[in-house]
């Protein structure tokens, strides 16, 4: 019997996600709490961490992004 190697990607507990599809989703969250995509793009550029590394910063964004929207009050 053999042993099954665990070096797959798939199989691995970390999944990456393309920066690209972090970066839509925040900017359809954005869109979604502002309704409009100007206000979407500024309220995203506000919220960028330049101190962060480059591969974070969508996922920094997004993260506060849905903070922001669990805060608000449902109606």
């Amino acid at each position: 019997m053999q042993k099954q190697n665990n070096s797959n990607p798939k199989n691995s507990s970390e999944v990456q996600v393309p920066q690209s599809l972090i970066l839509r989703d925040a900017m359809m969250t954005a869109y979604s709490l502002t309704g409009s995509l100007s206000a979407a793009t500024t309220l995203c550029s506000t919220l960028l961490d330049e101190e962060l590394p480059e591969q974070y910063q969508a996922s920094a964004v997004l993260t506060q992004l849905h903070h922001m929207a669990m805060t608000r009050p449902k109606h």
